[in-house]
């Protein structure tokens, strides 16, 4: 019975300590993208605001707003996954990106 015991508590503990890393560091990395991120969307909607109507209507036309949600989620995505490859370890590649 012992052994036993020792033989879980070597394997438990260290991928407790693990687990609990990866939800620290993932928790940091969520919470600082989602406030820079937030930051730059409430800069560029100020930006944007103070244009003359022509402008952006043009701009809506151009669908320059789903644009910047777009080039904004990309930026989210590369972000939660160089998260994952620090707390796991291992490295994540998408396509050519990120060699």
């Amino acid at each position: 019975m012992p052994a036993i015991f020792m033989f879980l508590s070597a394997i438990v503990g260290p991928l407790v300590a693990k687990v609990l890393t990866s939800l620290g560091i993932g928790a940091v990395s969520y919470i600082g993208i989602t406030v820079l991120l937030a930051g730059v969307k409430t800069y560029l909607i100020g930006e944007i605001t103070g244009l003359p109507g022509e402008i952006l209507a043009i701009l809506g036309l151009a669908k320059v707003d789903v644009a910047v949600n777009i080039v904004l989620s990309a930026v989210a995505a590369r972000a939660a996954l160089s998260g994952v490859n620090l707390s796991t370890g291992k490295k994540t590649g998408i396509g050519s990106i990120g060699g």
